[in-house]
This record gives structure tokens, sequence and C-alpha cells, in this order.
């Protein structure tokens, strides 16, 4: 075989070894590796409860997550964990702990690198803003903090609203709370009540290019363990005025189920069934949400709708998948790339493997993007609402270990960095 042959065909079978190698070179693993680091390994089964919010942030290569270690009995004293990266999440430390009646705190972080905290007191009733500016330290030391009277609930979710400079607190006792981003606390107020059926739970936040501030939740049966109805509501102004997807002005407070006027997202088949918002998202005049009807088998839904018009515009159920990859479950998360706009992730749990989609036509359209090699007990799928600087997917999940039913049982934490579409 002449040389020039012979290299060319070591050329092909290395780089078909590579391409094997980067797919995973079996069927579980697909597309580019996802890096994966152990954050805790000694933590309740509800540490990073659940995906509504944003507990996972990032800056240049610096990194912050936020999850529970430890609980009592009467959720009066939850070990909560503050840790932090230098290095783009390869490696953590610990940057703040702090024992009192919380669920996992949430996180934002400005385009200057300033930090905002938001977690609750559950005996006090209140709510708190810790806030840490660039050059504080990075530790409990450097952190400013401004209550936030009656704002205390077990599920919540914020969001920076930086053109407005301001920050906004939804919590399920049904309290909308904005501050200033120096922590100055501006207005609370109750925006939702209990309806005749059910009431608010896992409030979600999201926020368009237009500045229209978009609110959703899951409601829960009255007097039953049964997620009944998604809902969703627009705030044009950051929360001076709210009105439904199609346009219908409502007054503060309404009532949270579907005998309210905001936005129905469930189908009306689905009542009867737990239904959960995992994740809910505005870009490009386009809301999306992920969620799961636990029918036997379950109906997985991504959905679209327009801004505009409020039409569904598009339901892709009963699965949501790529060509291999299909992800299903009470738990996930879209992720919006800020330089590529019609781009959008979905992370989620694909049979016990991290799964992430890619769309590049605003969810019109999915195809495989990326799945791990390893498989956990998943639970609590989430993350950074954006990209990193480079592009990255960053999320959080909990590992539990068995039983499932022992809260207190030792469970991990990892954290993961899935990278970007080409």
């Amino acid at each position: 075989m002449p040389d020039v042959v012979r290299r060319f065909a070591c050329i092909v079978i290395v780089l078909a070894l590579a391409a094997s190698a980067a797919w995973g070179g079996e069927e579980a693993a697909r597309g580019p590796a996802i890096a994966v680091t152990l954050l805790d390994r000694d933590v309740i089964h509800y540490a990073t409860f659940q995906s509504h919010n944003q507990k996972v942030v990032a800056r240049e290569q610096r990194v912050y997550t936020a999850h529970l270690r430890s609980r009592n009995a009467p959720y009066t004293a939850q070990t909560w964990r503050l840790s932090t990266s230098d290095d783009g999440g390869r490696t953590f430390r610990t940057m703040a702990e702090e024992t009192l009646g919380t669920n996992p705190p949430v996180l934002e972080i400005a385009a200057d690198g300033t930090l905002y905290l938001f977690r609750v007191d559950f005996p006090s009733g209140a709510g708190f803003l810790d806030r840490w500016a660039p050059d504080a330290p990075r530790d409990l030391s450097g952190r400013t903090t401004t209550e936030i009277p009656g704002a205390a609930a077990g599920k919540y979710a914020a969001i920076l609203d930086e053109p407005r400079g301001r920050l906004c607190f939804f919590s399920h006792n049904g309290t909308f709370h904005r501050l200033a981003v120096d922590g100055t606390l501006l207005d609370s107020r109750t925006l939702l009540l209990p309806g005749p059926h059910a009431l608010l739970q896992y409030p979600l936040l999201s926020l368009d290019e237009e500045g229209g501030l978009h609110l959703a939740w899951t409601t829960q049966k009255h007097g039953e363990y049964l997620y009944r109805s998604i809902h969703h509501l627009l705030s044009p102004d950051g929360g001076d005025t709210f009105r439904t997807m199609d346009g219908r002005a409502v007054t503060a407070p309404l009532v949270a189920d579907e005998t309210g006027p905001a936005t129905l997202v469930t189908l009306d088949d689905e009542a009867g069934v737990h239904t959960w918002l995992s994740s809910g998202l505005a870009r490009e005049g386009k809301w999306h949400a992920l969620y799961q009807a636990q029918f036997q088998p379950p109906r997985q839904h991504a959905v679209r709708y327009d801004i505009a018009t409020g039409k569904r515009e598009i339901d892709r159920s009963p699965e949501f998948r790529g060509d291999a990859i299909a992800l299903a479950g009470l738990d996930g998360f879209f992720v919006a790339d800020p330089l590529r706009p019609r781009r959008l992730y979905a992370v989620g749990n694909d049979g016990g493997r991290l799964g992430c989609l890619v769309s590049d036509d605003a969810g019109a359209t999915w195809r495989d993007h990326a799945r791990s090699a390893e498989s956990w007990s998943l639970y609590s799928i989430g993350g950074a609402r954006w990209t990193t600087d480079g592009g990255d997917v960053i999320g959080t999940f909990t590992d539990q270990v068995p039983p499932a039913t022992d809260v207190d049982a030792r469970s991990r934490v990892f954290f993961f960095r899935i990278p970007g579409a080409p």
C-alpha cells in the first residue's frame, strides 16, 4: 500500500474512532460529553427542590449553585448551602451555609456580577433577599439582607428585571413582591387567591425581550394530593398591571384555578390526573411550557404560545423527543441562548439519563443534542434559564438514593454542564 494511501486510511480510522468516542461509543451516550461534578454527597432527597425556579447562575467562569443539605421533621430548620466555582464548574467550594426554615434558595445574577439570593423563613413568615455586591467578600459577611414580610411559603420563584432595575418574588401563598436592585422593598400585594377547586402551587417567572413579565403556576386540588391545572398570566409593565395571554385585562387579586380569568394551559381532560408545570420560558415572541399529564402511559407536553395573539400554536405530545432522546417527567427546564435568538434547549430525564434537545427555530422542531453515558435516580433537574457566556447549558439535580419514600435518606447533588450546539 503506498504511504499516502496508508496515511489516509489511518486518518479515516482515527476520525471514525474519535467520532464514536464523542458520541459515547454506545447507544446510551449521545452528542457532546456532559460534564458532571459532585456537589454534595450527604443530602436529603429534596435537596434541589424543584425545577420551577432558578438555583444555578453563572457569569464568565464563576458559577453559583444553591441546595438543601438537611431538615428537621416540622421543616423549621433546613440547612441550605450556597456553592461557588471559579473554573466553570469543575470544582466548587462552600460560599455560605445557614440553617433556618426554608426550601432551597433561588438565585439571580446581574451583568456586573452582583449576586441575589432569595430564601424564606417558615416560622417567622418572612422572605429575605441576600445581596452580594461584585466586590463584597464571597461569604456570609459580604451579604446585605432585606426582609420581605409575609412572603414565606414552600414554593417560590424570583427574577431579575434588569432594564427596570427591579427584582420580582412570587410566592405560593399568593403574594407578589418587587424590590429595587439595591435591595429596597418597593411593594407587596396579594395576587392570587384559592379558587373553589384548587389553590396555587409552584409559581414560575420569565421575562421576554419586550419587558413582559410572564407568571405561571400549577394548582393543587383542595383536600387531595392532585396537581389539577396549569395557568399563565402576563404583565406587560413588570408587575403594575396584568392580562391574559389573549389580551384581556384582569384585576388582582384573582382566583388561581380554572374558575379565574388566567389563561388555562392544561387540557380539559387533564383535570383528573397530576399535571405539573416543570418550566416556562418566554423568548422571541413565544412562551414555552414543559409539563406532564400523568395518564398511563404519561402524556408529555412541550407547548408554544404566541404572545401577541395568545394562540396555542404548537403542542408536542404525547411525547417530547428528537430522534433517539425523549424527555419525560415532572421536572426539566428550557434554556435560551442570548446570542442566538431562535435557539432553545430543553433538558430533562431520558430514562434515567440526562437528556438534552435543541431547537433552532424557536421550538417549532427539536433534535437530539446530548445524552449522558451515566444514569442516576434523577430528581429535580433544574438550571439556569440562559446559556453561559460560552454558550453552554448548566444545571443541577439530586440523585435520590433508595428508598425514595425516606426523605432523610442520604442522597447526592450534582452540577452539570452541557456544551452548546455549534
